[in-house]
């Protein structure tokens, strides 16, 4: 997206996009309420995730739905929690990582407890959940420094939780 563009996403169900050059708006109904907009780095895809526990990845052009993520994973093999990833109340921002390859993001908690979520930007799969604590109601945000390849969650209860390095839920610092 251009440095001319913003985008905002509302309450209202609605994705916006507003040209400053032009003054023209380009509109997505979502028909949920919107937590999260997100601009793919080459400026044609918009990530929007929205209180039906759907994140929407947008074609920009026409708003066409290229894919929806959601869905659960098994943290630590047969017969451990499945954590599914759940948006219903709170505010919970999602990111494009790894060259716009992976969508993170948090969830709220579900019956295995809160996570950070990361998805295949073409299979839409759930490819980690990192499991941040019984206690934590929410991962409410997510962050990915392409440089260095970390990525860091931020949960509801206020309190730093960790970074996440290499492959997904490798680990801790």
């Amino acid at each position: 997206m251009g440095s001319y563009s913003i985008a905002s996403g509302s309450y209202d169900g609605h994705a916006r996009i507003y040209d400053v050059r032009t003054g023209k708006t380009t509109v997505d109904v979502l028909a949920h309420p919107v937590t999260s907009v997100r601009c793919s780095s080459d400026g044609n895809a918009l990530l929007a995730s929205t209180l039906d526990g759907y994140i929407r990845l947008l074609d920009r052009m026409d708003g066409k739905v290229l894919n929806a993520f959601s869905g659960e994973k098994t943290v630590s093999g047969i017969g451990k929690p499945k954590h599914s990833y759940r948006n219903s109340e709170l505010r919970v921002r999602s990111v494009f990582a790894m060259g716009d390859a992976v969508v993170l993001s948090g969830s709220e908690e579900g019956t295995a407890g809160a996570a950070a979520f990361a998805w295949d930007v073409i299979k839409g799969e759930v490819i980690a959940a990192v499991p941040v604590g019984e206690k934590v109601k929410a991962v409410s945000c997510v962050a990915w420094n392409e440089g260095v390849g970390d990525w860091a969650a931020g949960c509801s209860d206020g309190k730093y939780y960790g970074v996440f390095w290499g492959e997904f839920g490798a680990g801790a610092r």
